[in-house]
């Protein structure tokens, strides 16, 4: 009878043993919850009421997304931006989407990271650090959609919705079936080694080329690299050529150096014309609401170097 009195006791110790195990356990589960939960949701974001600003600190991580809280009236919350974006502010750099700076991006108190959509994006990596919003922006409806999702992370619905109608109705294409053919080329001095790089027709650049009425020099899509030899540029042979060139004029190559690189090329019709020009704009590669600017610029610059063409044949008749 006496040897059950030792059992109980053994099995007692075993209890509060166990009891003691499963306590753990639970107190690390939920230690771990806290620890690996994201601190706000999307769902949480998009819903805020517009009439008030987010309450976490925002992160930019493209320039498109910061020139369009810049016009929605939505930089007061912005804590940092990336290398390449054009803000008059002492904002911290936190790099870029594809290579972003993880230290500074803490340092700086970033909670919501907003990331334009793209392939190498290290959303592992960003969601290490806080919440990543990953917004697509290939295409005009795209872009539309995610301005209006800006406006409603960011409490200014009511400004994004404007911005996105305005953005839909001055990209929408305009191009006629006899509209000149104009060849957008990206950069400053062509690089005769390798042909020009260019602008694809799919891209939103693309599209702001349909909006100001002109059409595309290319009749099938370019594959691979937007790189034209100069054997393919004299074979499309645009009408007009246009660099876009992303600083002020006095910083960069003048138009007669940029004209001056085609000098040598066998029957190029926009070199004989005179019609290769440039368009000069700190912002002119960004794709954010600057855009609506660069198609009443692009028709600008076309129509200066029409005139000059028009110009240069009266003279030479005379």
């Amino acid at each position: 009878m006496n040897l059950s009195r030792p059992l109980h006791g053994r099995e007692e110790v075993i209890d509060r043993i166990a009891l003691v195990t499963v306590t753990i356990l639970v107190l690390a589960a939920t230690l771990l919850a806290g620890w690996w939960s994201e601190p706000i949701s999307q769902d949480t974001l998009v819903s805020q009421d517009a009439s008030s600003p987010a309450a976490d600190p925002l992160g930019s991580l493209a320039p498109c997304i910061t020139s369009t809280l810049k016009v929605i009236g939505a930089t007061s919350n912005l804590a940092v931006v990336s290398d390449y974006c054009h803000i008059e502010s002492d904002l911290p750099r936190g790099g870029t989407a594809l290579l972003p700076d993880l230290e500074r991006i803490i340092r700086s108190g970033a909670r919501v990271l907003l990331v334009r959509a793209a392939a190498g994006v290290p959303i592992d990596s960003l969601r290490r650090i806080g919440m990543p919003v990953i917004l697509p922006w290939s295409s005009v409806d795209q872009m539309c959609t995610s301005v209006e999702k800006l406006g409603k992370i960011s409490g200014n619905l009511e400004a994004a919705l404007s911005l996105s109608e305005q953005l839909r109705t001055s990209l929408a294409s305009r191009v006629t079936p006899d509209a000149p053919r104009v060849l957008l080329v990206i950069g400053g001095e062509m690089d005769r080694s390798g042909g020009p790089w260019v602008i694809r027709e799919s891209s939103l650049h693309g599209q702001v080329l349909h909006a100001a009425g002109f059409r595309h020099p290319f009749e099938v899509p370019l594959q691979g690299a937007p790189q034209l030899s100069l054997e393919s540029l004299v074979e499309i042979d645009p009408d007009y050529i246009v660099h876009l060139v992303p600083s002020n004029e006095d910083a960069g190559p003048s138009r007669e150096q940029i004209a001056s690189a085609y000098i040598g090329i066998p029957g190029l019709s926009a070199l004989e014309k005179g019609t290769i020009g440039a368009i000069y704009h700190p912002q002119a590669l960004d794709e954010g609401p600057e855009l609506i600017t660069l198609v009443e610029i692009l028709r600008r610059e076309i129509s200066r170097l029409s005139r000059r063409n028009v110009q240069e044949r009266v003279v030479d008749e005379n």
